[in-house]
């Protein structure tokens, strides 16, 4: 199955690269979205639809959020518009252009920061830090492939889980979606050993494919 995956997504990333060298609009539960070339596109995929059906959940007016790795600015633009005071970053510069183009597009403020993960964040405790992260183990050859690859020895994960810990309070939801094409044990030692639980929250399968959230806790708190 997973072999069969794999040549699957070979295919239908190279369908999706042609597609994805133009501009595109995406509209999804009254937000007007555009996606920039290069940009992770949140109508193709999943993650970022679950992920915010999932903070449907939560009372996020004057909230404060962190979006890791925005892409679109999707999630970010859906907490703004629930009143949610909402800082988006991503190492893309892409990415952070689009960020800036959606918020405008929907007329909602947004913070936006050029940050490897929580490089250029300030240190500060948010009420929620959302995650859409890359898993794929290979290393990224350009600035669009950081959506996808997480590095051959998952030196995102490993970034990601050592700075983590700063920034999570108890109060804090720190939300983090993956699939059941990961290699979710080895993201899991990585997080544990860096004092870092991983706690399943919610699990829904999408055309035969398994998608789970994770909530972050820290155990240096």
């Amino acid at each position: 199955m997973k072999s069969l995956k794999r040549i699957l997504f070979s295919v239908l990333s190279r369908i999706y690269k042609i597609y994805s060298s133009k501009t595109r609009n995406y509209t999804y539960n009254g937000l007007k979205i555009k996606i920039l070339p290069g940009v992770f596109h949140p109508g193709f995929f999943f993650s970022t639809r679950f992920l915010i059906s999932h903070l449907s959940r939560y009372e996020l007016n004057s909230k404060t959020i962190l979006e890791l790795g925005a892409g679109s600015g999707m999630i970010s633009v859906y907490c703004a518009k629930k009143g949610a005071l909402v800082t988006a970053s991503d190492i893309s510069l892409s990415a952070i252009e689009n960020v800036r183009l959606n918020a405008e597009l929907n007329e909602c403020n947004i913070t936006v920061v050029h940050s490897d993960l929580f490089d250029s964040i300030p240190e500060q405790q948010f009420d929620f830090i959302v995650i859409n992260p890359p898993y794929f183990a290979k290393d990224p050859e350009n600035e669009s492939e950081y959506a996808w690859f997480c590095g051959k020895e998952f030196q995102y994960f490993e970034k990601l889980f050592r700075q983590t810990g700063d920034f999570i309070s108890r109060s804090t939801i720190s939300l983090m979606v993956l699939s059941e094409d990961c290699e979710i044990e080895k993201i899991k030692s990585i997080a544990g050993k860096n004092k870092i639980e991983m706690n399943l929250v919610e699990t829904k399968k999408f055309f035969g494919e398994r998608n789970f959230i994770y909530q972050l806790q820290s155990r240096k708190n």
